[in-house]
């Protein structure tokens, strides 16, 4: 374990080395290890390693009936919760549900679908969707459907039937899942026509023939009868790198039938977005602040921020309380912790680094002293830049006392060794180095004070500094 471990890190390091045609073979080769139950762990911690390169790349994956049959509902799937949650799909169920499936299926039958797939060809580098699916899937979506189904209404209908099914799903959740996922595969042609319409993923700001394409394919299934059509809702809100865009599109549908009694497609999205927003606010909850960057914290900071205020104005925070104070919490935390702790070595060694570098001919290796200046540049901004994103919503953790402090505290700092660096200038302690080096050290404190302070702060220690240099001799 411990050998796979140390190549599974040397592959991380020159994941981006790697020629795409390698990327593609050894993609392939995982994935076909997947199907030995003892490959099974090390399979995933690869294709874990390699997904960077996965989406850059996107080599043509290997084709299992198995993926065949998850693809309609694949948007939907989300780490296994404790919690089933609204429209979504957990990973731990996929599994149970496809044993349970092929347990019913006419085995001849699913020989002549795997050979089928063996012998479609492989598509291209890059494609965003395999062509093969929608080429093989519908047929196997219809009759996976139709005997899914048959088995929910057993359960239905019967206790003890239904008591028999979810022992041996393994789980009231698993049972939950698969009536979602019968849902979907009952709408999987009509959301692949659109899911070509919502690619590649994620989408962005909705264009006006996508929303017309969505409006029309909700009413397509509703003039078909659809059982189900909410669950087209939950695709769409799925693919969406901002799912809210979508509450007007089906706010303006009113109260048509989505599948769900008494629940219309506005709270229909509704219900899957609080979910999904949810979901989001546990994981910050429980983020570990070793593994996140400064600018990692501002950056979720940030989306938090800006979570919150979908929240509140669509009518949503209220029933997601508690896990907005569990995130607030820890965000607080890990301002305090990554943001600002240590902030003013980090931000003074970083003016320091520049004010005491000596003269490039004085150093044992230049390009060394020069690439050591540099980092310790490059690492103080970083921080002062995390700090100012973090400064734009601090109120929205209660945090706004401790960044005011911080940066009020750095501004008096760096103001400080400006004005020490002027009277060094007047006395004539840099004359040696020469103008040039006085400016390149007056306006590394320059720099930092305007991305402390603000540009204005920064004005009367420029003129200063220039005027005290312009008197050096030479």
């Amino acid at each position: 374990m411990t050998d796979l471990a140390s190549e599974l890190r040397d592959i991380e390091r020159k994941l981006f080395e790697i020629p795409d045609e390698k990327v593609a073979q050894l993609t392939m080769l995982i994935e076909r290890s997947r199907a030995v139950v003892m490959s099974a762990a090390m399979a995933n911690a690869a294709l874990g390693t390699l997904r960077p390169r996965l989406t850059k790349t996107r080599p043509p994956r290997y084709l299992t009936l198995q993926r065949v049959f998850c693809h309609p509902f694949e948007d939907l799937l989300v780490p296994s919760e404790t919690d089933k949650q609204f429209a979504r799909i957990a990973r731990r169920s996929l599994t149970p549900v496809w044993d349970f499936l092929i347990a019913r299926l006419d085995q001849a039958a699913v020989k002549e679908l795997e050979a089928a797939l063996r012998a479609a060809p492989s598509p291209e580098m890059g494609l965003h969707a395999d062509p093969r699916i929608p080429r093989l899937g519908p047929k196997f979506w219809q009759i996976s459907a139709k005997l899914l189904r048959a088995e929910l209404a057993k359960a239905e209908a019967d206790a003890a039937r239904r008591d028999e099914i979810i022992h041996e799903l393994g789980g009231e959740a698993v049972l939950a899942d698969l009536v979602d996922i019968v849902a979907v595969l009952e709408l999987a042609l009509p959301l692949q026509e659109l899911r070509e319409e919502l690619s590649p993923k994620p989408v962005g700001r909705l264009l006006e023939t996508q929303v017309e394409a969505i409006k029309l394919a909700y009413t397509g299934l509703l003039e078909a009868g659809t059982a189900n059509p909410g669950h087209l809702i939950a695709v769409v809100i799925a693919r969406l790198s901002d799912g809210f865009q979508a509450l007007p599109i089906f706010d303006g549908m009113g109260e048509v039938a989505t599948g769900i009694e008494g629940m219309s497609p506005g709270k229909f999205a509704r219900a899957m977005l609080s979910g999904d927003c949810k979901r989001f606010l546990s994981n910050v909850s429980k983020a570990d602040p070793e593994k996140v960057s400064d600018a990692g914290v501002a950056d979720m900071v940030g989306d938090f921020a800006n979570l919150l205020s979908r929240l509140k104005n669509d009518g949503m925070a209220e029933g997601a309380e508690k896990e907005i104070q569990a995130a607030t919490q820890q965000l607080k935390h890990m301002v305090k912790s990554n943001v600002l702790g240590g902030i003013d070595g980090k931000v003074m060694g970083g003016v320091s680094a520049v004010l005491s570098a000596p003269p490039a001919e004085e150093a044992a290796d230049p390009e060394a002293a020069k690439q050591a200046v540099f980092d310790a540049k490059l690492e103080a901004e970083n921080r002062v830049y995390a700090l100012q994103r973090v400064a734009k919503v601090a109120g929205e953790i209660g945090a706004e006392k401790d960044i005011a402090g911080a940066l009020k505290e750095l501004t008096g700092q760096i103001e400080s060794t400006g004005a020490t660096l002027i009277n060094d200038i007047k006395t004539g302690k840099l004359n040696a180095e020469g103008k040039d080096a006085a400016k390149t050290k007056l306006f590394a404190a320059l720099r930092m004070l305007e991305l402390v302070a603000g540009s204005n702060a920064a004005t009367k220690l420029m003129k200063d500094g220039l005027a005290a240099i312009a008197r050096m001799p030479g």
